[in-house]
């Protein structure tokens, strides 16, 4: 049971974490298209637009380092969120520019510090 509990937990922080960046995004004028987007089989945690700039986030909640958090967004993960760019981007009418966001958020339910990197990977560093 305890490794049910530890994932539940780290399930908590990741949901809470995911509410707290939005929140952020909101704050800075920024309208929230979609939260756990599944498109294809990819769920991009939040989709936001400011102006002519959609923004495709991924956060990541972790109790310890922000470098642990910031690895966990890996080529593949990378790739896949590109991918899900792609066709949500497809989609919708007109031209838009966009870009990947990180959100780290690190620490305890109750002490959660969230760190936002913008621009935080390019499609073309990765092809």
């Amino acid at each position: 049971m305890p490794g049910i509990e530890k994932k539940k937990a780290a399930n908590e922080l990741g949901k809470y974490a995911e509410e707290l960046a939005a929140n952020d995004y909101i704050s800075r004028n920024y309208t929230i298209l979609n939260r756990n987007a599944k498109i294809g089989r990819v769920e991009v945690d939040i989709i936001a637009q400011k102006e002519d700039t959609v923004v495709f986030i991924e956060v990541k909640a972790r109790n310890s380092s922000e470098k642990e958090a910031l690895e966990a967004v890996d080529k593949d993960k990378r790739k896949r969120m590109i991918k899900a760019a792609d066709l949500f981007l497809k989609n919708l009418e007109g031209q838009y520019n966009y870009r990947f966001d990180i959100v780290t958020a690190i620490g305890s339910k109750e002490n959660l510090k969230i760190e936002v990197f913008e621009d935080a990977f390019l499609a073309a560093d990765l092809f």
